[in-house]
């Protein structure tokens, strides 16, 4: 007669270790630790003595655990099994913390995206109160207005331009009447224009000063 308490080594397949999980797992971790009695497992896991002693005639049937002088402990193949399960283990924590870093990078990046809408939002400058002060010509203040709008979208206090019939063009006036409102602009220290050779273009843009007098106007109002 077959004894039941030996282990079926043709039962412990790929595919039936692979059905190993749940609180066979538990324990088999708890006796890679070292023998242990069935009331110690008890102790250690909160279940009943009757539940544990079911799962142990089990994993001893399949060649999991041996039992000698009342210990319970890994077999050679309980233990090499538990090595393969330490593996995956860890690969799975592994890959969850690599998802959590990516999670975490994704929130810091949006985080960092807000912030920077936050930030480009407060270095808006307003434009309509000088309008109303100003008595300057109404080319000088489409110049102006142009280049604050522009900085206010980009965050660049300047723009380049190709020839002067580009600059003509953006704000909407003859070549003479561009070049007068430059001037004056320039020379009242609102805004700068030259010849960037690096780009071979125009650079035109406001003066740092002026743009923080248009936001202390609007802090003093």
């Amino acid at each position: 007669m077959k004894d039941s308490t030996k282990p079926d080594y043709a039962l412990l397949s790929t595919t039936t270790l692979g059905r190993v999980r749940g609180f066979t797992i538990e324990l088999l971790f708890h006796l890679g630790e070292g023998p242990q009695r069935c009331c110690e497992l008890v102790e250690k896991t909160g279940k009943q003595h009757r539940y544990i002693w079911r799962y142990l005639r089990n994993m001893q049937f399949y060649g999991l655990v041996e039992k000698n002088d009342g210990l319970w402990n890994l077999s050679e193949i309980g233990v090499n099994f538990l090595s393969h399960l330490s593996i995956v283990y860890n690969n799975i924590i592994e890959y969850r913390k690599k998802v959590e870093r990516k999670k975490t990078e994704g929130r810091k990046k949006v985080e960092s995206s807000f912030t920077n809408v936050k930030e480009k939002s407060m270095k808006q400058i307003p434009i309509s109160l000088w309008l109303q002060q100003t008595d300057r010509e109404q080319v000088e203040k489409e110049v102006v207005e142009v280049l604050v709008d522009h900085f206010n979208k980009t965050g660049s206090k300047f723009l380049f331009f190709k020839d002067v019939y580009a600059i003509s063009e953006k704000f909407k006036t003859s070549p003479d009447q561009i070049n007068q409102a430059l001037m004056n602009l320039k020379q009242d220290h609102i805004v700068y224009n030259y010849r960037d050779r690096s780009h071979d273009a125009w650079k035109i843009g406001l003066y740092k000063d002026f743009v923080e007098a248009l936001r202390k106007q609007t802090t003093n109002m």
